[in-house]
């Protein structure tokens, strides 16, 4: 059972980011959602194949970490760069006391 666990949590997780996408009107959160479903899938087919526990946790693993870790660098990145742009005064919230 452990081993299909695994992969049907990170369906649930992939699935979740759905909505969150919708919600926070950030369509690029169905990438990793996607991904994450994907990775589920993946340790599925394995768990049903008999493949070994360590091989459902890599195929699972792996592909999960580097769609949340790229999720990760991509937001933080995009970030920084609207950080980086000029925003014009008359955009500034009055009573924003926040250096410009």
């Amino acid at each position: 059972m452990f081993k299909s666990g695994v992969g049907l949590v990170a369906v649930v997780v992939g699935l979740h980011f759905l909505p969150l996408a919708a919600v926070f009107e950030q369509p690029g959160l169905r990438v990793p959602a996607a991904l994450l479903v994907a990775a589920g899938a993946a340790a599925v087919a394995v768990w049903l194949g008999d493949g070994p526990d360590k091989t459902v946790r890599l195929a699972v693993g792996l592909i999960s970490a580097l769609a949340l870790g790229g999720t990760a660098l991509w937001t933080v990145r995009g970030g920084a760069v609207a950080a980086s742009v000029d925003v014009p005064e008359s955009m500034v919230p009055v009573g924003d006391t926040s250096p410009a």
